[in-house]
């Protein structure tokens, strides 16, 4: 992981085989970020779950997808659960066949490498309440 930030912008790059998820959640919690919203990201993933919040069933329909996939647009922001960052992330991936796949990310492991731009909320403090829905829980002063 290479990682560099600026005043409000900050950016990730990982590596080859590195765990999407888990890397960005260290990285995070190392640099104490927590309320941050995904603005960009490019570069492939492989062995990623994604999934669609089915709301009859009121869970989500996972899908595990072992081919690497160009990542074509994720979005997103990062909220304090636990007292941990937590990723909530979206993307559009698409396979050898160029047809496009999406949904929630769940994890992935980096193919050849993955670039990721984000901006802090500035005084915006995000959480995650027990329902899992992200709110505004202060503002920094």
């Amino acid at each position: 992981m290479i990682f560099g930030k600026g005043e409000r912008v900050l950016f990730f790059r990982f590596e080859d085989g590195e765990d999407f998820i888990h890397t960005l959640v260290h990285t995070l919690t190392e640099n104490n970020l927590d309320s941050l919203v995904v603005i960009s990201g490019i570069g492939m993933l492989r062995d990623f779950e994604i999934g669609w919040y089915n709301v009859s069933k009121k869970q989500y329909e996972k899908e595990m997808i072992s081919v690497p996939h160009e990542l074509i647009h994720i979005s997103g922001n990062v909220s304090s659960k636990g007292g941990f960052p937590f990723p909530h992330l979206h993307v559009a991936l698409a396979g050898p066949s160029r047809s496009a796949v999406g949904g929630h990310l769940f994890g992935g492991t980096v193919c050849n490498t993955t670039e990721l731009f984000a901006v802090r909320t500035g005084d915006l403090k995000l959480t995650r309440d027990a329902s899992g829905a992200a709110t505004p829980l202060e503002f920094r002063k």
